[in-house]
């Protein structure tokens, strides 16, 4: 098997660890220990996050401060925001996500099909125009089978083609879907990871 080219396969196998399990529908974080000594100067901080870089791609997973356990203060990672180098950078896009199906408000599905979907945004393949007169709209996002986020659609672009319509649409999540959405992504991401280790 290949080598990846910013992973060993001891530190791939730990991150897919993290993220394969029965339920993927539960939220999953990671819990690591700390200096207690250093909370004073951590508390102090208005933001903390883990940085991890993998060639053009930035993993920005949000450190939040758990209880102090006797000589060592918890501290758990949530699922990361991921962001690919560029000018300007943007927000990592899942190719062809699966398990994902989108309704109308009324529940009625929308025929269109996600090409790609970031935690901010995501393009549209569609037979028909999606936006006419209008520039926004709602919509639900079903994740597998419980989950259901609910997206006001911004459009950013759209271009007909010879058979299809692409549109390019962004959003803005509460911060519970936010988090939700982050992991969906990330599970994405390191299914590509391994896809690529094992071409």
């Amino acid at each position: 098997m290949p080598v990846h080219p910013y992973l060993t396969d001891e530190e791939l196998a730990l991150l897919s660890e993290l993220y394969q399990q029965d339920r993927p529908e539960t939220l999953l974080s990671l819990t690591m220990a700390i200096d207690a000594n250093i909370r004073p100067l951590l508390e102090q901080a208005s933001h903390l996050e883990l940085k991890l870089e993998l060639g053009n791609v930035k993993l920005h997973f949000p450190v939040t401060l758990r209880h102090q356990v006797a000589t060592e203060e918890q501290a758990e990672l949530s699922p990361p925001n991921i962001i690919t180098d560029g000018f300007p950078p943007r927000a990592w896009r899942l190719p062809s996500p699966q398990d994902l199906q989108l309704y109308q408000p009324n529940g009625r599905p929308l025929a269109a099909e996600i090409r790609d979907l970031s935690i901010n945004g995501m393009r549209l393949l569609s037979r028909r125009c999606l936006f006419r007169s209008q520039h926004s709209k709602k919509i639900l996002l079903k994740l597998g089978q419980e989950q259901v986020l609910t997206l006001k659609l911004q459009l950013v672009r759209q271009h007909k083609g010879r058979h299809f319509w692409l549109t390019a649409v962004q959003f803005e999540l509460a911060m519970a879907d936010r988090i939700t959405l982050s992991d969906f992504v990330f599970r994405g991401f390191l299914q590509e990871i391994n896809k690529r280790q094992q071409a």
